[in-house]
Formats: structure tokens, sequence, C-alpha cells
């Protein structure tokens, strides 16, 4: 079947960090070009923290967003955490409300994400979480760059974009757990921002991945080998280590945290 099928029932989810009227200019252009994609949705779920709680930034959000999703909801959070914990906040609180709602299929996305319409009839088979993956030079390295063992076993979901069974999952994040780190967090001495160097394991992708594990959900990986062999080629020649994948346009789908930047599209 085609990705159409599954995004045509599903509720969108985007969170993001608004600091200026330049950041919302810039919230603006991405909509824009999501446009046809996101029309194809149920509906328009959005959390957002902010760099302060001035009611210009946060009515400005507002208005983005409901110029073209009049009927969108808003989820604006009071406080933001930082990195990593306000990604936290923001995604349990968007699978929070659905939840409320029942719903039965989400795409969890983020404000930077860039989406073509290409992705609209990607062929996919039946299953419960559709994913993108994090691959980083490193995971190429460990693995001797054996490309096809981490087609199959590599499993680190990023949480930029997925689509997943919302009704089949407990909890997205354990509030718990990310509550006691915060506040050892707040513990730290010229803190940088960077919670995984001081507590191994935290990550919002290994979250997911323990989310998926957790609940028993059949898995796709969105890239086809081709794909993902090409893929793994560019990381190994540029050497590149962030995992998330941020301004290289995948199978229509792009992580454009840098719009100043040229696009390398696999």
């Amino acid at each position: 079947m085609k990705l159409k099928q599954v995004i045509n029932k599903s509720w969108y989810l985007s969170n993001g960090y608004i600091d200026s009227q330049s950041s919302l200019d810039q919230l603006e252009q991405y909509i824009l070009f999501n446009l046809p994609v996101l029309k194809e949705f149920v509906k328009i779920v959005v959390a957002t923290t902010y760099s302060t709680q001035d009611k210009a930034l946060i009515q400005g959000n507002t208005n983005v967003w409901k110029k073209y999703f009049p009927e969108c909801k808003l989820i604006d959070l009071t406080k933001n955490r930082g990195h990593g914990f306000g990604i936290a906040d923001s995604e349990n609180a968007l699978i929070d409300y659905c939840k409320q709602y029942k719903v039965k299929w989400v795409c969890k996305a983020s404000n930077d994400i860039i989406l073509k319409e290409d992705i609209l009839n990607k062929e996919i088979s039946k299953t419960d979480f559709y994913y993108t993956n994090g691959i980083s030079y490193e995971d190429l390295y460990l693995n001797n760059f054996d490309y096809d063992k981490i087609f199959t076993e590599h499993f680190f979901p990023q949480t930029n974009f997925y689509l997943i069974r919302a009704d089949k999952i407990d909890y997205l994040y354990n509030k718990d757990y990310v509550n006691k780190t915060y506040q050892q967090r707040l513990t730290i001495p010229n803190y940088n921002n960077k919670i995984w160097e001081h507590i191994p394991g935290w990550a919002c992708e290994l979250f997911l991945k323990e989310c998926v594990e957790r609940n028993n959900l059949t898995k796709e990986y969105l890239l086809d080998l081709e794909t993902h062999v090409k893929l793994c080629n560019v990381i190994k020649h540029y050497k590149i280590g962030d995992p998330s994948h941020k301004n290289l346009m995948i199978e229509g789908i792009c992580h454009l945290q840098f719009p100043e930047q040229n696009i390398l599209e696999i």
C-alpha cells in the first residue's frame, strides 16, 4: 500500500521552539513548503516551547498556524527545560493529547522537517511503526561498514519523523525518569546542555526505541536497501557524526535545521 493511506488517517504532531519574530517567519516558510502533505492529515497538533513567555511570541505562533490550519490544536508549554528535556516534555504532551481522544495513528514530526509530496506514494507494508533510522559515522565504523547488517539490525529511530499506532503504546517517555534526571541536571556545574554526556543512555531516540520494543510494535524502516546504501555512502564519505541527518533530503524527508545551507539529496 501507499504511505498516503496511513497519512490520510493520521494526526500530524509537530513540536518546536520559538524565540523571535525571525523564527516565526522561518516557521511559516516551512509550513508553506509542507502544505501539500500537511493537508493530507486528519488534524494538526503542535506543541511549542518558547525562550520567554512573551505574549507576542505565543500569539505570533498561534497566528502562523491558524492562518493555514484554523482547526489545529496548539499546546503552549509554560516552561522550557532546555534541549532534550524540552523535547521530551513537548512530545509527551502531544502523545498524551492524542491518547485522550483515542487517536489510532499519528505522524510525529518537528517544525524543522520539510516534506516533499513524493512521500505520499511511497510503498509500505502494513505495520505499527514506520521510522527513519539515525545512523552516524561511528555506527558504520563499529559495524565494519557492513551496510546490510546496519539495515537489518541497527535500530535508532529518529524522533523528528515517524508514524506510530498511538493506541498501542502505554507512554512515550517515562515522566518520572525525565523529572528525576532533570533534577540531577540542575546540580551539574557548568552544564553544557548535553544531558547524554552526563547521564549515559539519556536520549529521546533510545526512549522511543524502548517504547516500540516495550509495546511489541511491528516496525518498518522507511528506506529501501538501495537508498539506505546511498545514505551510508554519504555518511562514510563526509564522516558525518550526527545521526539526525541534518540537511539531507532522504525519500522526500529532510531535517532542515540549517535553512541557510544547501540540501544534499540522497
